[in-house]
């Protein structure tokens, strides 16, 4: 208990990984509301015209935004295992995490299957689906499915972290070994644990094969990051906490690894078999994917640390918002967007009326019937104890 302590007193907050966690919150938001308008990824709810410039930002903003939520993830499960005694760690997880992915799933997941009937044309109210359909065996977890994998990580990561930390010690410093070296090698060492654990498993199994909605290519290529944020506990100058400043020189590496896997995804389609279009392609396209996710986390948070390593009001508030508005968008963008879509409206005008409509309404709810209240709070999982109305 006494070391546990001194690592927890010991360990300085980062605040521009709280922020950077917003950042990624808010480019989620944007994200589930361009992809209606993309060209090509499929969505449940598709505007009649569409447009390849946001497949590109999609595609983008897919690349790095769920690996760095699991790679942050990863780091601070191993960080809070090591400061609780388990009993503690399992009881912040429940309150954390599992309840408000049982109440998300029930409140806010069944809208992406109801919005996919309406677009197909069923007509069926929203309680009929909910019951006859949603309850009836046919539960989804919809956007949940980040919560629903990061239970399954901190299970996974808890019963193998015997085996699976002594990994970390490919990341062993040399003397004298400058910063950006020891950053290139750290990134070159994940790259290749997404990489092959990303192969392997795509040899196996299709990308959309689903099990109790675990699709087994997704799982491990997401628990790779999961698994290297462990890894830097007492190494976070390897990677999370850099100690050169000059992080403009990772733009080039992560724009040149993003539009190689943006080109070779346009001829390998993921969804295909491995070496569906020649086992090379495949193992190039991911490659690149895993290169540019590693490269854009790398210069992200450079680029946060330089200019947004601060605390204030707007980011405090910002970082406990960050679940139950993750939660609550996505229904609040289908639903916005099924009467957007269905509008007159040109393109531009139709993604700007959406963009603002979701943002404005996900707000205002969170900060008027979620943010007040302590027991909405509790069981969305936010990170502060809510304080009462007085």
């Amino acid at each position: 208990m006494n070391l546990k302590s001194t690592l927890s007193k010991t360990r300085k907050r980062l605040f521009y990984l709280d922020n950077l966690r917003s950042f990624a919150l808010l480019t989620g938001l944007v994200f589930h509301v361009a992809i209606v308008y993309a060209a090509e990824i499929k969505y449940p709810l598709r505007n009649e015209q569409r447009s390849e410039i946001f497949d590109v930002f999609g595609e983008w903003v897919h690349v790095f935004r769920m690996p760095l939520f699991f790679f942050l993830s990863g780091y601070f499960t191993e960080a809070i295992f090591r400061t609780k005694t388990l009993k503690e760690f399992l009881k912040m997880r429940i309150f954390r995490i599992f309840i408000p992915t049982l109440i998300g799933i029930l409140l806010f997941a069944p809208m992406q299957s109801y919005i996919s009937l309406l677009q197909a044309g069923t007509k069926i109210s929203y309680f009929d689906f909910y019951f006859r359909i949603f309850l009836n065996y046919n539960i989804r977890p919809s956007h949940l499915w980040f919560l629903y994998f990061l239970i399954l990580f901190t299970m996974l990561h808890l019963l193998t972290r015997k085996i699976t930390l002594p990994l970390a010690l490919l990341l062993n410093n040399e003397p004298d070994q400058k910063s950006f070296i020891q950053e290139f090698k750290t990134i070159i060492v994940f790259t290749f644990i997404s990489f092959i654990g990303t192969c392997i498993i795509n040899f196996y199994f299709l990308k959309d094969e689903s099990w109790f909605a675990i699709e087994p290519v997704n799982f491990i290529y997401n628990f790779t990051f999961f698994l290297c944020g462990s890894f830097l506990i007492s190494k976070e100058t390897f990677f999370l906490e850099p100690q050169s400043d000059r992080f403009w020189i990772w733009i080039p590496f992560a724009l040149l690894s993003f539009w190689g896997f943006y080109e070779i995804s346009r001829i390998d389609p993921f969804w295909s078999y491995f070496g569906y279009t020649g086992n090379w392609r495949r193992i190039l396209h991911i490659f690149s994917k895993c290169a540019a996710g590693w490269l854009m986390i790398r210069l992200l948070i450079g680029l946060f640390q330089k200019f947004f390593d601060f605390k204030n009001n707007w980011t405090e508030y910002m970082r406990t918002a960050s679940l139950p508005i993750y939660l609550l968008h996505h229904p609040v963008s289908l639903l916005a967007g099924y009467f957007v879509v269905h509008s007159s409206l040109g393109l531009a005008e139709k993604f700007i009326l959406h963009l603002l409509s979701v943002f404005g309404i996900t707000f205002v709810i969170y900060h008027f019937l979620i943010r007040p209240f302590y027991w909405t709070n509790l069981i969305l999982g936010n990170q502060i104890q809510a304080k009462k109305n007085t």
